[in-house]
């Protein structure tokens, strides 16, 4: 069994990206990781190394080409340091279910994770429609999209000399 250390990608914290095109009209929450790894859950924060806790948040997704969908997803989320975690598995296993029965030609297209709906749009959207005319309103984007590596635990001393 590999031990793994994970931590924030130290690139995705030095280098100034360029900014996302914001879609939502409402102010920005969390920084935002979509975790690739499947054998990593983070039950700590991979910045401060807190515990983090579990929050259900309705995620505004596009999916390539036009179909925009909202999931409201348990991600791990750290209050200290504002992070946000979705794991893409479970995420992209959301999506088929959501699509399988409605649109399976969509299954597998390449999608976005734009930001957050607003809780009380969430409960709502049975009564009213959001199209994407009208749910700029309820979106809020993400802070910033950070990206996260794995060093294997023996590893990480020649890592840091590679980095020095």
């Amino acid at each position: 069994m590999i031990n793994f250390i994970h931590s924030i990608s130290e690139n995705s914290m030095r280098k100034k990206k360029p900014p996302l095109p914001e879609f939502g009209k409402l102010p920005p929450m969390y920084r935002f990781i979509l975790n690739p790894y499947t054998d990593v859950r983070f039950s700590t924060c991979p910045k401060c190394y807190g515990k983090m806790m579990v929050r259900k948040v309705p995620l505004f997704i596009h999916v390539q080409p036009k179909y925009p969908t909202t999931i409201n997803k348990h991600c791990r989320y750290c209050p200290k340091c504002d992070i946000l975690i979705a794991h893409q598995d479970e995420l992209e296993h959301a999506l088929a279910l959501t699509y399988e029965k409605r649109q399976p030609e969509i299954i597998g297209n390449e999608y976005f994770v734009l930001g957050t709906l607003e809780p009380s749009s969430w409960r709502k959207r049975e009564r009213v429609s959001l199209g994407m005319e009208n749910v700029q309103e309820h979106v809020h984007d993400f802070k910033e999209r950070l990206g996260i590596e794995y060093t294997p635990a023996h590893w990480g001393h020649l890592v840091r000399k590679a980095r020095s």
